[in-house]
């Protein structure tokens, strides 16, 4: 007799939102916020592939490159740069 076998799932969630640091880069290049504006993309890269490091953002690779959610990012921009109290 055959029975089932319930086996949890070994493969993680995917990212939801997933963007490449360059991608991600050009987006906040787009903002004019003065951290971006005027400074070259592989700072910027840098810069946010510092930040998915220090908050253990899950990072996934796509071919040559890694993603990251997008929305993560916008948290830990968000965490450094908090909105002034209007």
């Amino acid at each position: 007799m055959a029975t089932a076998v319930l086996a949890p799932d070994t493969h993680p969630a995917r990212i939801q939102d997933p963007v490449t640091f360059t991608e991600c880069a050009l987006l906040f290049m787009e903002t004019g916020e003065p951290e971006f504006a005027g400074r070259p993309v592989k700072a910027v890269v840098r810069k946010l592939q510092r930040w998915a490091q220090q908050d253990h953002l899950r990072q996934e690779p796509r071919g040559r490159c890694l993603v990251v959610s997008y929305s993560d990012l916008l948290v830990a921009h968000a965490n450094r740069h908090p909105a002034p109290r209007r």
